[in-house]
């Protein structure tokens, strides 16, 4: 499994001591002290992408569980309601965002603590399908996991879209995190990278052409519509020419196989057709490869151009059109029209769609008693404005990530690739 990525930086953040001022009870004070020890347990696990992917769901679930008392208001059923908790802004939390360089945003919002955490591990799950495609040989297994990790990204990316972002109390700034756009483009990139391993296993097992082109077609457009929704973001520029290029990969995958398929109907024109478009498409791919490279980032040294994934596809196309056009002029004698065939193919098998998560119940610490007894802050205007304009004073430094050795060898597979 061949593998190379482009994969956005973790978020920076600051430590929350969590502390509360005055005597409210070894209660409040023990959930406190738990809040601060589970955050900053989380915060160094996710920095290593071989970390067990159990090990930081536990930890997430066991952090959201002490802070979801901040998050939504605690009843006398000991269980959380819809309502906002009373106590969402007793605490500053600074955030970086992935685009936005080194200066944090701060809010007093746990709502805005939930979902930055929540990103990162998403970012993290997407590191870690990363880590696993990175070795000489992946088996099923590991090629099972890679697509699992990635389809867990997508499922907290879309929580964080459909559950915190509604409940933010101001609208996100540009080119952030939470700007829409954003959130759409780790969503669809995440379900795409995932599509990719039904591609590989598709082609390997050598399944009918048609189903490979459908599911190729859809992984192209999902590449492009997590392209289309950066639109206007500059900050995103390498990163919308990742999402291009393998947009253009996937379809000239799907007009390649669907060529096998229109051979297979004996119409060898329309064959030969399809494969020239992918052979098209294959060299556009080719351009967006060269200006990814042209991109100044911690991404330049990576050229896409030179893995097996890439150099194998152009064998595949060229070896089925060389085929067709030597059928073309033994059998069919068939015109090549003008305009590349309508790609028809449907998908009914393996498209990804992320699964529906919730918010963890609330920790056993929390107690309608002790939800009261906490000392619940009211900000004005000026604590809001006095704030942002301090956050904007200091930069946090990058996030030191455990590395991830990637292969020098090729796959010794059909494809070249699952994720790349």
């Amino acid at each position: 499994m061949s593998h190379w990525f482009h994969r956005n930086s973790f978020k920076a953040t600051t430590v929350v001591n969590f502390n509360i001022a005055g005597d409210c009870g070894p209660d409040v004070k023990a959930i406190c002290a738990a809040l601060k020890d589970a955050r900053q347990k989380l915060l160094l696990v996710i920095v290593d992408p071989h970390q067990p992917s159990a090990d930081v769901e536990e930890l997430l679930k066991n952090y959201l569980s002490l802070l979801t008392g901040f998050l939504l208001a605690i009843d006398e059923k000991q269980e959380e309601s819809n309502d906002p908790s009373k106590l969402r802004n007793n605490f500053i939390f600074k955030w970086t965002h992935t685009l936005l360089g080194n200066v944090p945003q701060s809010v007093h919002d746990a709502f805005y603590e939930a979902a930055s955490m929540s990103i990162n591990v998403a970012i993290w799950h997407m590191k870690h399908a990363s880590m696993i495609a990175a070795g000489d040989h992946v088996s099923l297994v590991q090629s099972k996991e890679v697509h699992s990790e990635l389809k867990l990204a997508a499922s907290i990316f879309k929580f964080v879209e459909d559950f915190y972002l509604p409940r933010f109390l101001e609208k996100p700034m540009p080119g952030s995190d939470f700007d829409p756009k954003v959130l759409k483009a780790f969503i669809n990139q995440s379900i795409a990278e995932a599509q990719e391993v039904t591609v590989a296993r598709a082609i390997e097992l050598k399944h009918n052409p048609n189903i490979i082109a459908g599911i190729a077609n859809e992984t192209s457009k999902r590449f492009l519509s997590a392209f289309n929704s950066l639109e206007g973001v500059r900050e995103a520029a390498q990163w919308r020419t990742y999402l291009k290029l393998k947009s253009l990969i996937y379809l000239s995958f799907a007009y390649c196989f669907f060529g096998e398929t229109l051979l297979s109907q004996d119409k060898c024109g329309d064959a030969m057709r399809a494969l020239q478009e992918s052979q098209t498409c294959h060299k556009q791919a080719l351009e967006w490869c060269k200006e990814y490279g042209k991109i100044k980032s911690p991404d330049s040294k990576i050229k896409p151009e030179s893995h097996l994934f890439f150099r194998r596809l152009a064998s595949i196309v060229e070896l089925s059109l060389n085929k067709c056009e030597r059928e073309n002029c033994f059998i069919y004698h068939q015109k090549v029209p003008a305009a590349a065939p309508q790609l028809e193919t449907e998908a009914n098998f393996g498209l990804v769609e992320p699964d529906s998560i919730k918010l963890p119940g609330p920790n056993p610490l929390w107690k309608p008693s002790v939800y009261a007894a906490f000392p619940c802050k009211t900000l004005d205007k000026k604590d809001i404005a006095a704030t942002a304009a301090a956050s904007k004073l200091e930069e946090l430094p990058p996030v030191k990530e455990v590395p991830i050795k990637h292969t020098e060898r090729d796959q010794k597979n059909k494809s070249g690739c699952v994720i790349q």
